[in-house]
């Protein structure tokens, strides 16, 4: 009999790392976007960034749990996934960063640039341990 889920990911140190980080990222898009916010451009793009990672990290889940990753062997999934996390520490400390300095001490703006900080140190530990994972050998059924 098949197994359609692989619930494996998700229960790893890594998949709880993404799951905490798409609610943090969704907390800091909610946060921004329920306010009318003075400079559009700094907020627009850490609308877009917070939104776009979102959408990654739900994307990135849904493969892996619906195990692409072994069907996709020809793809390495440990360095995909680093990159990914890189790519979107880089963005999103970037965003947090500029939102910070426009907040100009809008409560709800604040909270909107912390969550974003928290979210890139999570980045961080996931970005590690992506890194850990590459150096090490694994079998093909280990989950990270």
């Amino acid at each position: 009999m098949m197994e359609f889920l692989f619930l494996d990911y998700l229960l790893s140190k890594q998949g709880i790392l993404k799951i905490a980080q798409l609610v943090i990222l969704l907390v800091a898009f909610a946060c921004v976007r329920s306010t009318w916010y003075n400079s559009f451009y700094a907020y627009g793009f850490y609308e877009g960034v917070t939104l776009g990672y979102s959408v990654t990290i739900v994307l990135y889940l849904f493969l892996t749990v619906f195990g692409l990753q072994k069907r996709a062997s020809f793809v390495n999934w440990l360095i995909a996934e680093f990159v990914l996390d890189t790519l979107g520490f880089i963005f999103i400390s970037t965003g947090s960063i500029i939102a910070a300095l426009k907040s100009f001490e809008v409560p709800v703006l604040v909270a909107a640039s912390v969550c974003g900080l928290l979210a890139s140190y999570l980045l961080v530990g996931s970005v590690i341990l992506s890194f850990v994972a590459t150096q090490r050998p694994q079998s093909a059924d280990q989950p990270v």
